[in-house]
């Protein structure tokens, strides 16, 4: 035998969480339709999943060489020569400020 739900359903102290309200949407979304439907165009000429993983490599090929950097042999010998100065520079002013070395 259950209680009665009653003193339940009458508590002052209860906090009770908030109503939900679940409304679906209803508008047509053109830019959806339109991607739906190139998709179905893209699988019907695929005709099989080989064309469709051929274009996903290709497109993946092409992401990642607009991400790499387009730097020549220079650039390399420039950027190194730059960062051992800037060490050489700093070697020199913490042995001259130990005085390590009398110049």
């Amino acid at each position: 035998m259950n209680p009665p739900k009653l003193p339940v359903a009458f508590s002052l102290f209860r906090q009770r969480g908030p109503k939900g309200f679940d409304f679906p949407t209803r508008y047509y979304d053109a830019e959806r339709e339109a991607r739906e439907e190139r998709l179905k165009k893209a699988l019907e000429r695929a005709g099989a999943e080989g064309l469709m993983d051929a274009d996903r490599a290709m497109f993946a090929e092409r992401m990642r060489h607009s991400w790499q950097r387009q730097t020549t042999e220079r650039s390399h010998i420039t950027r190194l020569l730059m960062t051992m100065g800037g060490v050489m520079v700093i070697l020199y002013f913490i042995i001259k400020g130990f005085g390590l070395v009398q110049f």
